[in-house]
């Protein structure tokens, strides 16, 4: 899929600056897609896009659903360019903000009542039946928005967020029952509907004025789904579920150097057999979904694909469990029957990530190479390290997981700042770090180069987006207004063309 010299920069939308409390579609996202334009970049990196659960620390690898939108993500502007929002009532909340420390837990609360009642304007103006948009968006999403809406109108009318302490008719997804609360909660139903309308809507127009300056985004689809989902919740058969649907085993990472304990995910494991035996027809939609979105989908845990830890669901922890293998081949061949080609980035970094190397190679999916990571004890033989790097994969100073550039160099070990005086020649020190970790990542041979928002703006460990395993602590950076300064883009354009990225 790299077939050009290109780089790119890893911004999630909730990161961007806005008074609204989160980053959202709107004017500052524009901005960001001109600041990537002016200063030669070819892709936007987001994380998913996928809604938000309070429950999972606003983790947005944590969804409720596979396919829906990020509400969060709607723009207060563009609903008042529209007339579906009040611009008093919305200038009123941005100057609330202004005195609030930014949180997605406050952003959730605040903006939740303003959303409904843009919900509640477009129904009231008869825009579900106006032209053929809503009609449309509806009729097309139909396989994943009826059950979505649904669930939301079901957890918000029981007051039970986990749907398997739902009446068992509801657990057993009786078509009688199903039939007849879609019915009772068909105004709870429509708004859901509208709100995901608003939502792609303004998804749509932001990826189209980004096309039109050349720019692609990279989405990201995490490999497993939450238990709480709408998505099992309707295909429960496509999972190793009890009789009550709880999950039998849970997905995880064993103990390792970092990990005593290992990871519990404690995300529900695929029934791969049946998954199979429907010929990944959910998968596929899954893939279609996400190909609508984006032009490059960086696909999480790839290696799972290839062999996964399960864990029994009734361990604490990650020590027990076993490694199993999946059906990758027939997946990847079922998926290129379907699209001929596949628009992906594999996540394939971990433990066992030699494992899939060779499927990678052979269907020219292009891997993932972090050049933080290229500085340890292995740095002559590590994939990571500038000088081992190929043609087909893409190569991050840090991802979204990692420490910024700045505050993995200060909170380092003697060892490492060693192996970056010896590797670049010079005495590595603050000042100069972020630069030489930049120039060589986007010297790299690899034909795609992505930085982090973070690094090119020389940002210490203070702005790290995510520290794994430190929940509702994390995902909560944002860019401040005017951060983005001219010299800053000046610094990178002139990095672009240098390395031929332009």
């Amino acid at each position: 899929m790299l077939q050009l010299r290109q780089s790119g920069i890893l911004l999630h939308i909730t990161s961007l600056p806005s008074p609204h409390g989160v980053g959202d579609l709107g004017p500052e996202a524009y901005r960001f897609a001109d600041f990537l334009a002016s200063t030669g970049q070819t892709y936007w990196q987001i994380l998913p896009l996928t809604p938000l659960d309070p429950g999972a620390g606003f983790s947005p690898y944590s969804s409720p659903s596979a396919f829906a939108g990020n509400t969060l993500m709607i723009s207060f502007d563009r609903l008042v360019e529209q007339g579906l929002l009040p611009v008093g009532e919305v200038a009123e909340l941005a100057a609330e903000w202004q005195n609030t420390e930014a949180s997605m837990a406050t952003a959730w609360s605040k903006k939740q009542p303003l959303l409904r009642r843009a919900a509640e304007t477009f129904v009231e103006q008869g825009l579900t039946t106006a032209g053929l948009g809503f009609d449309t968006f509806c009729y097309q999403q139909a396989q994943w928005l009826d059950d979505y809406a649904l669930f939301v109108a079901l957890q918000q009318d029981l007051n039970i967020p986990t749907w398997n302490n739902w009446p068992d008719a509801l657990v057993r997804r009786d078509a009688d029952e199903l039939t007849a609360q879609t019915e009772r909660l068909a105004h709870e139903i429509l708004i859901v509907k509208v709100l995901q309308y608003l939502f792609y809507q303004q998804w749509n127009d932001l990826i189209n004025y980004c096309y039109a300056r050349k720019i692609h985004i990279v989405g990201d689809i995490p490999i497993y789904v939450q238990q709480n989902s709408a998505d099992v919740w309707g295909n429960k058969t496509l999972f190793k579920l009890d009789e009550g649907g709880l999950p039998l085993f849970v997905a995880g990472a064993p103990p390792d150097y970092f990990s005593a304990d290992g990871q519990r995910w404690g995300n529900p494991i695929y029934d791969w057999a049946e998954h199979e035996r429907t010929g990944f027809a959910w998968w596929i939609r899954r893939m279609r979904h996400q190909m609508s979105l984006y032009s490059l989908t960086r696909l999480d845990h790839f290696l799972g694909f290839e062999t996964y830890w399960e864990i029994p669901a009734t361990e604490p922890t990650a020590k027990v469990g076993t490694w199993v293998k999946a059906p990758i081949e027939a997946f990847i061949q079922a998926m290129y029957r379907q699209f001929v080609q596949l628009p992906l980035i594999a996540e394939d970094l971990g433990a066992r990530s030699a494992e899939i190397q060779p499927f990678l190679r052979h269907y020219g999916i292009p891997g993932m190479r972090v050049a933080q990571f290229g500085f340890g004890d292995d740095l002559p033989t590590s994939s990571h390290i500038v000088h081992n790097h190929t043609l087909n994969n893409v190569v991050y100073t840090g991802t979204h997981d990692n420490n910024t550039t700045l505050g993995w160099f200060r909170q380092g070990a003697d060892d490492l700042r060693q192996r970056l005086n010896e590797y670049f020649g010079v005495l590595v020190t603050e000042e100069n770090v972020v630069s030489l970790i930049a120039r060589m990542t986007l010297q790299s041979t690899a034909r795609l180069a992505i930085l982090p928002i973070q690094d090119v703006l020389n940002l210490n460990e203070e702005h790290r987006m995510n520290t794994p395993g430190l929940g509702g602590y994390s995902w909560q950076w944002r860019l401040k207004p005017g951060q983005l300064t001219p010299e800053a883009g000046e610094q990178l354009l002139a990095l672009t063309k240098m390395t031929g990225r332009a």
